[in-house]
């Protein structure tokens, strides 16, 4: 077996050939920290690269197999988000108000992949403070995907999903408010999972980004993502949102058939219409998963998503003021002006608008509650259209973005809003040779369901042998 090789297994077979002792964590550590030095030069997936540290967690992981006493992803090099927080280890947010910012603690999320034994490779690329579907931002430039690096990656999480497209370690941390794990999953061919509401506590402390983000994995393979969940899955005191019960065997049923379910099918959430490939390949794996699990096939439903226009924006964008403002104060003209413009409009809005808007999210909860008592899934498109350039006009970073660019994304936003759990499940390739994501919602805490049903695609349609073209500077 190859370098490349080993950096394209999944973390379940990593473990495995660690237990077996036919591989070590210090030189599968060492062969992902070479890629990495070889291709984000290109990529720009990763803004930080903490080889040391990455190498001295995949020690510690060699003794602890040699004792057998390695946790769960003891020696797996995984990358964190860099809008999340780390212990000791830079955190810009994308900002350059930021690029000096050390934390002294770790996100909730951070503290249990390191008590699992994990070896943090570093950050990775984001949008000035997450806030858009393409990830680029005036410290580090824009991430490129790896399948074609004039497209986008897609956005927040888009240098963690280059990374996994790309070999660069099997799991990319990300997080999830509006889409921000699915479409960059979507653009760059990976599995990209957000788990229901409070599944993996939040450490926000504002109100509406506790409603709203979600963490979750991005991965090759389902397997990893169930590994991801069971891992950073259970209550913690800090969130009050968290989930306190016991969440389900993630692992342990994933390979449990799943029949007679009912799937809703909708190609269209109000949107702009979806492109003729990106709907063909959505709709065609639709139909395949139907007659799989499905004792009624597709029915064309569409939940009630009246109020979702009038209350996403003006919660979204008042608490990513909120949850920043202390870290920028009188800062505002140093951040780009998309975000700037934002920002602006949200110290303007009115308390009673705020709470208005809070308002129509319960109700959007109550609608959407209603219609999965009716379906067990939801399936879509991941968006309109497939990756597009990094040079849109239409994406600059210094101005808004047109609300019709906004509507390509209309199938992820809600389910934030809702709790729901998603998935994005590659299905296949525009003629162009840009990936296809399938969108599927699954029921308030039944996150085992949307991956069983990823499971189903992925041994009929196994994408995870699928590698990108090496993207290497000349």
């Amino acid at each position: 077996m190859n370098e490349t090789d080993v950096c394209f297994m999944s973390a379940a077979d990593l473990v495995a050939s660690y237990q077996a002792k036919t591989l070590s964590p210090v030189e599968v550590t060492q062969a992902v920290l070479a890629r990495i030095e070889r291709l984000n030069p290109v990529l720009n997936a990763f803004v930080l690269v903490d080889g040391e540290g990455a190498l001295a967690s995949a020690r510690a992981a060699e003794k602890a197999y040699a004792s057998a006493s390695a946790a769960s992803l003891a020696g797996v090099p995984l990358s964190i988000k860099d809008l999340t927080e780390t212990r000791g280890m830079r955190t810009t947010k994308g900002s350059i108000v930021l690029k000096d910012w050390v934390p002294d603690f770790d996100a909730v999320v951070v503290e249990r992949l390191r008590d699992a034994g994990a070896c943090i490779l570093g950050k990775t690329n984001v949008p000035e403070f997450g806030t858009s579907f393409i990830t680029n931002n005036p410290l580090f430039g824009p991430a490129r995907n790896p399948w074609n690096p004039e497209r986008t990656t897609g956005g927040s999480s888009g240098g963690a999903a280059a990374a996994v497209a790309a070999g660069l370690g099997p799991i990319g941390h990300g997080n999830d408010a509006a889409g921000s794990i699915r479409v960059p999953a979507n653009f760059c061919g990976v599995f990209g999972m957000k788990p229901t509401m409070g599944r993996i506590p939040n450490s926000t402390n504002t109100v509406g980004m506790q409603l709203f983000a979600h963490e979750g994995p991005l991965t090759r393979t389902v397997g990893d993502a169930a590994l991801f969940l069971t891992v950073c899955s259970g209550p913690d005191p800090h969130d009050p949102w968290a989930i306190e019960d016991e969440p389900p065997d993630f692992l342990g049923t994933l390979d449990e058939p799943l029949r007679d379910l009912r799937i809703a099918w909708s190609n269209s959430f109000g949107g702009i219409p979806t492109d003729p490939s990106v709907l063909a390949a959505c709709q065609d794996a639709a139909e395949w998963l139907a007659k799989q699990i499905s004792k009624g096939g597709l029915t064309q439903a569409t939940p009630d998503l009246t109020g979702f226009a009038e209350s996403f924006l003006p919660v979204f964008a008042t608490d990513g003021y909120l949850s920043n403002i202390e870290l920028l104060p009188d800062r505002l003209d140093d951040i780009c002006g998309m975000v700037r413009q934002g920002f602006e409009r949200a110290k303007q809005l009115k308390a009673t608008e705020y709470a208005l808007a809070l308002g129509k999210v319960a109700r959007l909860r109550y609608n959407t509650r209603r219609f999965f008592e009716q379906y067990d899934l939801l399936l879509t498109p991941v968006s309109s259209e497939p990756a597009f350039r990094i040079d849109d006009p239409a994406w600059d970073m210094e101005h808004e973005i047109p609300p019709l660019e906004i509507l390509k994304f209309m199938f992820t936003s809600p389910s934030d809003m809702t709790g729901n759990p998603a998935a994005s499940v590659p299905v296949g390739f525009t003629p162009d040779g840009l990936p296809v994501g399938l969108h599927i919602v699954g029921r308030w805490g039944e996150d085992d369901t949307v991956l069983r049903a990823a499971r189903e695609l992925e041994r009929e349609r196994p994408w995870a042998q699928q590698r990108p073209p090496e993207q290497e500077r000349q």
